[in-house]
């Protein structure tokens, strides 16, 4: 008695492995890509962030002469939330961290520089923002940033 094999058309199972292997190696890359691309994306939220608050706060130190005092201590830092009450007039809203808004110790961080003789009028106040990045260097801006704030480690931006 004689065998006959149809010939049936299809994709081997090498094929089918092959091709699951290929679209796993193609998604992996897609998914690191975005991981990047959204890291970077929140990055320059933070600088467009820190640069509202920067107008803000120079603009209350043009009508007031003075940088915001709302942390507990002078050289202390706190969260920007502080600002809410003084720069209410400048900022429809205080911005927070992108990646986790309701999270503290991931927010930006503000401190006011004390003056250490007010009558003299060469005297500078400052202040100092703290910035903590995912893709980059964290990093501190503001006005006549101290060199102790955060530590001498965290370089200005």
């Amino acid at each position: 008695m004689k065998q006959t094999w149809e010939h049936k058309s299809g994709f081997t199972i090498v094929e089918l492995l092959v091709t699951i292997v290929v679209i796993g190696i193609l998604a992996s890359i897609t998914i690191v890509s975005y991981n990047g691309i959204s890291q970077r994306s929140r990055d320059s939220r933070r600088d467009s962030d820190v640069s509202q608050l920067k107008i803000a706060i120079e603009k209350y130190h043009s009508e007031t002469s003075a940088y915001p005092a709302v942390c507990s201590n002078n050289d202390q830092d706190c969260s920007v939330d502080a600002l809410k009450t003084v720069l209410a007039p400048y900022l429809k809203s205080i911005p927070h961290d992108p990646r986790n808004p309701l999270n503290s110790s991931t927010d930006y961080r503000y401190v006011r520089g004390g003056i250490e003789d007010p009558s003299d009028p060469n005297a500078v106040d400052s202040y100092g923002i703290l910035i903590t990045y995912e893709s980059k260097t964290s990093c501190k801006t503001g006005e006549n940033i101290k060199s102790g704030w955060w530590g001498v480690a965290v370089p200005s931006c």
